[in-house]
């Protein structure tokens, strides 16, 4: 797949361009059937298919407080566009200025000039440019006086309810993996970057590393197996070619998502919490990772960790020999579920 992270200088000498254009932010079946359909589009003209995507999402840039958790990273979005079938993908920067551009002026300037496209494929309630005034209709309008045509693909439902990131961000939140993995076609993923921590993990023989969380969704708090990936910088020079897989190696491993209450004191009452540390409400959940078969220090690494199977839930052992025990039992359903052989 070619990458490119900003908007061409010059037009892309592209055959018979099919173009799907979204976030994508979790390539669920709703965005994979509108992807799908510039696939399917392009190898019948024997041309191009291409997917133009916007990053960082529109509203962490215009209301930061009302913007979406992503249910995928970018790093993991790209990827699964390219298993569909997608050849050339456009992430195009999203700014303030960017922001202002009108309906007209997108069209213009990007998939006209830069593109050329022949097609272009949106879901039904697809909304573009200058506070979102460009609908379907007003994309249609434009293509005719362009030259190319628009698809527009209905939501795809399951069921009985529309395929929606709203949807399935609320069944991550409940811990419904097994609903989120069949309409993502893929496990709910985590990214983020290693970060120092009390270093007590080693001292029980499992060495952790605590993961900041910079996109994805996290489930309820517990111990979870989890496929975890030690990702280099996403950095492709412009036009460069790419396979469709994040530079990086898989492993196995066993997380742990909470609070630690083994090790953290706690004191009794109304509103019982972690000592000088804010309510719970307020308390955000520790990730701490063990990748199986790693020995070496993680720190500042980026890491990418996919939710494969809830093992228990958080609880607080009377010493940190017990604790000890059940991570080891821990380990071996963690193995069972994790491991590339036994799935």
């Amino acid at each position: 797949m070619v990458l490119l992270r900003r908007l061409p200088r010059f037009p892309l000498k592209l055959p018979a361009p099919a173009a799907a254009l979204g976030i994508f932010d979790g390539v669920h079946r709703g965005h994979r059937a509108i992807l799908a359909k510039a696939v399917s589009l392009a190898r019948k003209r024997r041309g191009a298919a291409i997917a133009v995507t916007f990053h960082p999402h529109p509203l962490s840039v215009l209301r930061p407080a009302a913007a979406p958790a992503l249910l995928m990273p970018l790093e993991r979005r790209l990827e699964a566009f390219s298993r569909i079938g997608i050849r050339t993908t456009l992430v195009v920067p999203f700014t303030r200025s960017f922001s202002r551009w009108s309906p007209e002026r997108f069209v213009e300037e990007v998939l006209v000039r830069r593109l050329k496209v022949r097609d272009v494929v949106v879901g039904a309630n697809f909304r573009f440019g200058h506070g979102r005034r460009g609908t379907v209709k007003t994309l249609e309008r434009l293509g005719r006086r362009h030259g190319f045509r628009v698809h527009a693909v209905s939501p795809v439902r399951s069921g009985g309810a529309r395929v929606s990131s709203g949807r399935l961000r609320e069944w991550l939140r409940q811990g419904k993996l097994r609903k989120v993995r069949r309409l993502m076609e893929g496990p709910a993923v985590v990214a983020g970057r290693v970060v120092r921590g009390a270093g007590r993990g080693r001292g029980l023989g499992f060495a952790t590393a605590n993961l900041r969380v910079e996109s994805g969704i996290l489930p309820p708090v517990g111990v979870y197996a989890v496929r975890a990936k030690i990702l280099n910088r996403y950095q492709v020079p412009k036009g460069q070619s790419v396979p469709g897989t994040v530079p990086g190696t898989d492993y196995g491993g066993m997380a742990n998502l909470g609070f630690r209450p083994t090790f953290e004191k706690t004191v009794k009452g109304r509103g019982s919490r972690v000592k000088g540390h804010p309510p719970p409400s307020t308390l955000h959940p520790i990730l701490e990772v063990h990748l199986f078969g790693v020995s070496r220090p993680l720190y500042r690494k980026r890491l990418e960790v996919e939710f494969v199977r809830r093992l228990r839930a958080e609880r607080r052992f009377g010493s940190p020999q017990a604790l000890a025990r059940q991570l080891g039992i821990d380990a071996r359903r963690a193995k069972w579920y994790s491991l590339p052989l036994n799935n």
